[in-house]
């Protein structure tokens, strides 16, 4: 696994091939620069690739998915003109751990001997479904998954992978 300056070394090779290309949406964010990579784990808990946000106006206007060996694998906007900057997200992730954890308190249901762990940025699934996981345990058995972002949040057993069999 690469680390996060390397990542941002790579992000910014992509930057530099996206803001050559003759695009209305690339056009429109000439200044955009790379922010600070968010390392992205698997749900099971190894990291997978890095989401390295581009940055404008103090907005993520978009990022660039950097794998674990240093190649671009995807590069998007969230913005396509900067009249509408406040609809980014002020960070690639959208919220931040604090405010995941804060809405699996306030959202998540627990019960009085449920203990919330700390949240780690995840895919849950294939590579761009990003959202915060809170591991939640009982008597230190496994509880739920809580996945939380900015469209709110959903559940399931703890273990229970994106796409297994048997699931809802």
């Amino acid at each position: 696994m690469i680390d996060a300056s390397n990542a941002r070394a790579v992000a910014m090779e992509a930057l530099e091939s996206f803001q050559r290309e003759d695009d209305r949406v690339r056009r429109a964010w000439p200044n955009a620069a790379i922010g600070e990579p968010e390392l992205v784990h698997d749900v099971a808990g190894p990291p997978t690739y890095w989401l390295v946000p581009l940055v404008a106006q103090n907005r993520a206007i978009g990022f660039v998915r950097v794998d674990g060996n240093g190649r671009t694998i995807a590069m998007g906007t969230f913005c396509q003109t900067p009249d509408e900057i406040e609809k980014c997200p002020a960070i690639v992730t959208g919220i931040t751990a604090d405010e995941a954890a804060e809405l699996a308190r306030d959202r998540g249901n627990l019960t009085p001997d449920e203990t919330a762990a700390q949240p780690r940025f995840v895919h849950d699934g294939p590579v761009g479904r990003e959202v915060w996981l809170v591991e939640t345990s009982r008597d230190g058995a496994p509880g739920r998954w809580l996945f939380v972002g900015r469209g709110g949040l959903y559940e399931r057993a703890a273990g229970v992978r994106y796409g297994d069999p048997g699931r809802e």
